[in-house]
């Protein structure tokens, strides 16, 4: 098939459209450099514009969409309904939409969540087939440019989750490859299904760093407020607040959080999830 998959150039849809290309499938993007991708047709333009995701779109068969990192309300909801604008006037028969996060059942006060319950509505009411995708919390969060420097120059790996505390996290691998099943099951649409399931603490994650780089590195467990505060400086005030209260919420909702029925979605799609080992071997333990 040809598929379309926003936010290509970057992580999260970077892995999807690797997952894409390795099952023979052809994708398009659309960015706003003149970036050039192996195996990846990419149309100039951006979210703010229909014309340009519609030129993307021509003639695709599927298509995928992941929001980028924003916070501001209306950007948001016109993202969205861009590229809904588009994909129906495209005919796009089916979309895959990657919530990034879990999606709550009902408004709790994060503006970041509420937020995507509202997203969510957008696409429910679009007329378009749409399976939506629920991630959790993202493994290669530790292994980004600045968290391999503090885990192999301290021993340790810092992060805004409960030492001892299991909670589900997925690799950017394992997205794609949810995301590669899923778009050849249009039988699919209409259903939002939990994926990941590596429930695991930070303890253990940090174990799986330790064997893999050769000596012993340890968890520690940040708050959200003192994450907030290390966040601000770099992201500003909104930013730092919003992504801070997806761990508020992850504390608040663990035990909901860990009871969700990814050995269901993992039968469905037919993909078993990395092992914490293979994640870590994935990863390049070096200073850059």
């Amino acid at each position: 098939m040809k598929i379309f998959v926003s936010g290509a150039t970057g992580a999260q849809g970077g892995n999807i459209a690797k997952a894409m290309i390795s099952k023979g499938h052809n994708v398009t993007t659309i960015s706003r450099s003149e970036k050039m991708l192996n195996k990846i047709e990419i149309f100039k333009g951006d979210l703010n514009d229909v014309e340009s995701i519609e030129a993307a779109l021509k003639g695709t068969d599927a298509a995928v969409f992941t929001l980028p990192l924003v916070f501001d309300e209306k950007e948001a909801k016109n993202y969205v309904a861009n590229f809904i604008k588009a994909a129906e006037k495209q005919n796009i028969d089916l979309v895959v939409y990657n919530t990034n996060f879990d999606l709550p059942e009902s408004n709790n006060g994060f503006d970041s969540l509420d937020l995507k319950r509202e997203l969510k509505e957008q696409f429910d009411n679009a007329e378009l087939n749409v399976i939506t995708l629920m991630p959790d919390v993202y493994l290669d969060n530790l292994a980004a440019p600045w968290s391999i420097p503090v885990i192999l120059n301290n021993n340790i790996v810092p992060y805004p989750v409960a030492s001892g505390s299991k909670t589900p996290w997925i690799s950017h691998a394992d997205l794609g490859k949810y995301t590669a099943s899923a778009i050849e099951k249009p039988e699919l649409a209409g259903q939002t299904l939990p994926i990941g399931g590596n429930v695991v603490t930070g303890e253990e994650i940090a174990d799986a760093i330790s064997n893999q780089i050769g000596k012993t590195v340890n968890f520690v467990g940040v708050s959200p407020d003192d994450f907030e505060q290390q966040l601000t400086p770099a992201f500003g005030e909104i930013p730092a607040r919003e992504i801070s209260n997806l761990y508020r919420y992850v504390a608040d909702k663990n035990e909901y959080l860990i009871s969700k029925d990814f050995a269901k979605t993992n039968e469905i799609l037919n993909v078993q999830p990395q092992t914490l080992d293979d994640w870590a071997a994935s990863v390049k333990w070096e200073l850059s």
